[in-house]
């Protein structure tokens, strides 16, 4: 039996075709679910295995980036605290991995509280292309296992830069291999090279890039080699969680 992936949605998400079509590819069973479903209790989070959350511009950003989707995903923290500690696998994409931060469940602590922030990109305004990333081997994620050592995955945000003020939890973060992903040229000014994280289980993971958008070879505009086979790291990124959800 396929295992079933929700993508949750808000106004303003606009990346949740992309994250569907690539579950559907990887062998999960996906259902595109709006946020005020689980909240109104019409849809139940726990009936599905994955839980996705896709990139976009979730309510406009009119706050700050995930801000208002991350109030609301608030409501549901207990399903979703339950879900991460069942293994289930979590995956947050670029505003994604905003609600994440913002709702405390990555980085990971107990009391669920925001303790870092994606603050706007040492440049000073919206980015995208594509980037070189350095596959951390040590990290407990499930998403990045047989990764090649590097990849490339596009990057599309105004707001990127990872920060962690706490030292304590940042040396965590580097010391428990909680660091996923690092920018081999890092394009916004990220502590320490951070593009995405995951918690010690390796089943909750956060990135900026989006893998959605390399799922096949020939998406790289910038290939300089002839196409050996179809799928691209992004791929491999869905279909570990599928797998590991079977």
């Amino acid at each position: 039996m396929k295992p079933k992936a929700i993508i949750l949605r808000g106004p303003g998400t606009n990346c949740d075709i992309e994250t569907f079509s690539s579950f559907r590819h990887a062998g999960a069973a996906p259902e595109l679910v709006h946020i005020n479903k689980l909240v109104s209790g019409e849809k139940n989070l726990l009936d599905y295995s994955i839980l996705a959350l896709p990139g976009g511009f979730s309510y406009g950003d009119d706050i700050s980036a995930g801000k208002i989707f991350a109030v609301k995903i608030r409501k549901l923290a207990g399903n979703i605290k339950k879900f991460i500690h069942e293994g289930r696998p979590v995956i947050g994409i670029c505003n994604g991995f905003q609600v994440l931060v913002k709702t405390g469940f990555l980085p990971e602590n107990k009391k669920h509280k925001q303790v870092s922030t994606l603050y706007t990109n040492e440049c000073g305004h919206f980015l995208a292309k594509w980037v070189k990333l350095k596959v951390n081997k040590k990290s407990p994620c499930i998403f990045t296992k047989n990764l090649p050592d590097e990849i490339e995955l596009p990057i599309a945000h105004g707001e990127g830069k990872f920060i962690v003020e706490d030292k304590k939890i940042m040396d965590e973060i580097l010391n428990e291999n909680l660091c996923s992903l690092t920018y081999v040229e890092n394009p916004n000014g990220s502590m320490h090279d951070i593009a995405g994280i995951t918690n010690k289980k390796g089943n909750c993971f956060g990135l900026m890039p989006h893998p959605e958008r390399n799922l096949f070879i020939w998406q790289n505009p910038d290939r300089k080699t002839p196409i050996k086979e179809i799928q691209a790291a992004g791929y491999q990124i869905f279909k570990n969680s599928v797998d590991y959800a079977k």
